[in-house]
């Protein structure tokens, strides 16, 4: 595969796994101390993939589950957000500029912060009550482990998750079953790249546990890293305002999840059929997940997704682009 180096990756599951117990850790001293809310503060990647979360949450349990903009949180506060709350950070360098003023704004204010936190010694794991080792070289799946392990074992711990045991032990399986994803897929991100690389306008769409899937895709990688020009809506808003840009020149993305929202997706694409040349779909359900039930498959749809947007179809542009994904005009380059 294009950039990709088979043993490093499951290298990288495996010592992503080994924090399992250090994160049940974490969890049961959170919940033994207890907590009224659930805050998710974080900005750009991090924050996208707290989203997807934030949606399993609000059918898996009753305690209010919210998701912040660091740099927001800290000028408007926020009522519900107390010395009882927790508060759960991420950040791969642990310098994240919103997210370190945003961790030492809650530190001063007394709001406990557990950070998945990808450099040690950095602001963030010094201003976090928990930290939890993200030491995966690369990989955005593996940071949803680690989220994953992190909240339901929090639900477990309320009784709102029974089979958090199975999960966790199958989590196990996801690296290698991710692996065979992206060589399924291979082919078909360089067909996507090598056929959309240069379109002027795309539009990208996703819903519910996919919605984070398509903001990360879209801003953060196609704009930050490519320089290319998308619009990212979800399924729900779709119909109104953004259907009014499809034609059969514009190119359409859809990243299907499998969760209850899905009915909305398959609305969006039977709509995008008859009105776009250019329409790709990417589901999730074509990717098997064996020794996983599922049961468990829309939780772990959105590793699917960002296993092959981030990662494969990333680096197929990248080709055709000959655009470094490296590459920045603005961000970290000056103070701004």
């Amino acid at each position: 595969m294009l950039k990709f180096n088979e043993k490093t990756y499951l290298e990288n599951g495996k010592i992503t796994y080994e924090t399992r117990s250090e994160i049940e850790r974490v969890a049961d001293e959170v919940s033994k101390e207890g907590y009224k809310n659930i805050f998710f503060i974080s900005v750009g990647g991090s924050i996208a993939i707290m989203w997807p979360i934030q949606e399993m949450l609000k059918q898996l349990t009753d305690i209010p589950v919210y998701v912040e903009q660091a740099a927001e949180v800290i000028l408007t506060g926020h009522k519900q957000l107390t010395k009882d709350s927790i508060v759960i950070m991420a950040s791969k360098s642990g310098d994240t500029k919103e997210t370190v003023e945003a961790a030492m704004w809650c530190k001063e204010k007394g709001y406990p912060v557990v950070s998945l936190v990808g450099t040690p010694n950095t602001p963030l794991e010094k201003l976090s009550k928990w930290v939890i080792p993200n030491k995966a070289l690369n990989g955005v799946e593996f940071e949803y482990m680690q989220l994953f392990m992190l909240v339901f074992r929090l639900l477990d711990n309320r009784d709102e998750f029974p089979r958090y045991v199975e999960f966790a032990d199958q989590l196990k399986y996801l690296p290698q079953n991710l692996l065979e994803a992206k060589q399924k897929f291979e082919l078909i991100a360089d067909k996507i790249a090598k056929k959309y690389y240069n379109e002027p306008y795309n539009i990208w769409i996703g819903d519910g546990e996919m919605w984070g899937e398509v903001y990360l895709f879209s801003m953060c990688i196609l704009e930050e890293m490519q320089w290319i020009r998308t619009k990212a809506v979800s399924s729900s808003e779709f119909f109104h305002g953004t259907l009014e840009l499809v034609g059969k020149d514009i190119p359409v993305f859809i990243v299907k999840g499998e969760g209850i929202r899905r009915k909305i997706d398959e609305r969006v694409e039977n709509f995008c059929k008859k009105y776009t040349d250019k329409l790709v779909v990417i589901d999730t359900k074509d990717y098997e997940l064996k020794g996983i039930d599922d049961e468990f498959r829309w939780i772990l749809a959105p590793t699917i997704s960002t296993t092959l947007l981030v990662d494969r179809l990333a680096h197929h542009y990248e080709k055709y682009t000959e655009h470094d994904l490296d590459t920045r005009r603005y961000y970290r380059q000056f103070e701004y």
